[in-house]
């Protein structure tokens, strides 16, 4: 008998470090949040579940976790899915540093994709110890719309094509003034402040370690000259101020970024081994990982038009919930958002069968049109857009909740309304479709759209 006890007791250890030998080292951790590289048709486990990438299209990939599968998109401000009881995001992939020239900032995917995991009931990054990076005694409210975001797309500048390196967030209230003070994420050290980055002399950028996981770093860009209130080698703790605001040449706006390096960075090479922490920050900011639907009963959506007048949300990008408006594209768009064009103060979405003509993100959509919704209770509504490019002619068919609304052959620059509908919505969503000319490849233009519930 005591003989069976033992073999039980014995059998019960092995299991135990067996699970334990099975659990996959990450790559690095972050907060409570474990980072790894993967290769398609490589396995790794974590909290007992296993997790297998199958095969990766365009910005989705495709993994099976556990007894589930899933296409998740890379997270340049996708939040993260909860499956198999695990939480998850995609951090980076190759076809998305592929986007990039400066392949630095990806320096962290060594393989085919970046994933990050984290167990469900601890969050992303403690309250306790860390704070978002901008003080909320002003009142302080975050959109989470700006165009330039992680890894967000930006179209070839001199031969070079370039992915947005952290994350842009609108202070442009605050610029020049003492306001919306910019503050230390956890306690760190500060290891350089550069000064008289632009030729007004203006703009600052400041780094700090982390104290609790040194080798990670926070880059605070755009930071207001004469009120950066830190210097090299002072000890901060977590939400003690740093300074406050400039920007850039038009727009006032903190640019933030966290990087893992084994060695300082230099101000060149700030952004090399980016992490990606969207989710992280969004998690900071509303204090959960989880959407909220946000809808409408009314709006004016302006698209294109220039950073400093609505905080550089340029309405391009792809559809999210927590955001209840966007671009309805899937696995063909690499960039996840549309083409655009900006004169003046004015601009316009830039739509046509083939987007992005020329450039790493080049892609054909395989519709003749482009669906743009927005989240709001069912009802009536009044609805108008106004059509056209600025720069080039264009020819666009437009329909609203599936009514006909206009088609319009315009000349360069020449803009115009359609009348108003009055539709009703189902669904949830009103839907804006824009029909492209697919023969000729021309360009159709979306420059603005008025909305109201009637009843």
């Amino acid at each position: 008998m005591r003989r069976s006890i033992n073999i039980f007791f014995f059998s019960l250890i092995f299991t135990f470090f067996s699970k334990a030998d099975a659990q996959t080292l990450p790559d690095f951790q972050w907060g409570n949040a474990s980072y790894f590289n993967l290769k398609i048709g490589e396995s790794l486990t974590f909290q007992d579940t296993e997790i297998k990438l199958l095969q990766l299209s365009n910005h989705f990939n495709q993994l099976k976790i556990g007894n589930d599968t899933v296409w998740l998109k890379v997270s340049r401000r996708t939040l993260p899915e909860i499956v198999s009881g695990l939480r998850i995001f995609v951090a980076d992939n190759k076809n998305v540093k592929a986007l990039t020239d400066d392949i630095e900032v990806h320096g962290l995917l060594e393989k085919d994709v970046l994933l990050c995991l984290s167990n469900i009931t601890e969050q992303l990054l403690n309250p306790g110890k860390y704070f978002f990076p901008i003080s909320f005694n002003d009142g302080f409210l975050w959109s989470v719309e700006e165009d330039s975001h992680m890894f967000s797309y930006s179209k070839k500048k001199d031969k070079n094509h370039q992915l947005h390196y952290g994350i842009d967030i609108d202070l442009h209230d605050a610029r020049g003034k003492e306001k919306h003070w910019i503050v230390a994420v956890e306690n760190c050290t500060v290891v350089w402040v550069y000064k008289n980055l632009d030729e007004a002399n203006k703009e600052t950028c400041v780094l700090l370690e982390s104290e609790s996981q040194p080798g990670i770093y926070y880059v605070y860009n755009h930071l207001y000259n004469k009120k950066v209130v830190v210097k090299e080698g002072d000890k901060l703790v977590r939400g003690e101020p740093i300074g406050t605001i400039w920007g850039d040449e038009i727009w006032g706006h903190l640019n933030f970024s966290v990087v893992k390096s084994d060695t300082i960075p230099s101000y060149d090479s700030r952004n090399f081994n980016a992490i990606n922490f969207f989710p992280q920050l969004y998690e900071l900011y509303f204090r959960q990982t989880y959407s909220f639907n946000r809808n409408y009963t009314k709006g004016k959506i302006t698209f294109g038009q220039r950073r400093d007048l609505n905080g550089n949300e340029k309405n391009l990008l792809a559809f999210e919930e927590y955001s209840g408006k966007g671009w309805k594209l899937e696995q063909w768009n690499p960039a996840d958002r549309v083409d655009f064009i900006s004169k003046g103060e004015e601009g316009n979405a830039r739509l046509s069968k083939t987007i992005f003509s020329g450039e790493k993100a080049s892609c054909i959509n395989p519709n003749n049109w482009y669906d743009y919704e927005i989240n709001v209770r069912n009802g009536v509504y009044r609805i108008r857009a106004k059509m056209g490019d600025y720069i080039l002619p264009s020819w666009q068919k437009v329909e609203f909740e599936g009514v006909p609304a206009a088609t319009y052959s315009l000349q360069a620059g020449e803009l115009k309304w359609t009348s108003e509908k009055v539709v009703r919505v189902k669904d949830g969503k009103l839907t804006v479709r824009i029909f492209v000319n697919e023969k000729n490849n021309t360009t159709a233009g979306l420059s603005e759209i008025v909305f109201q519930q009637a009843y």
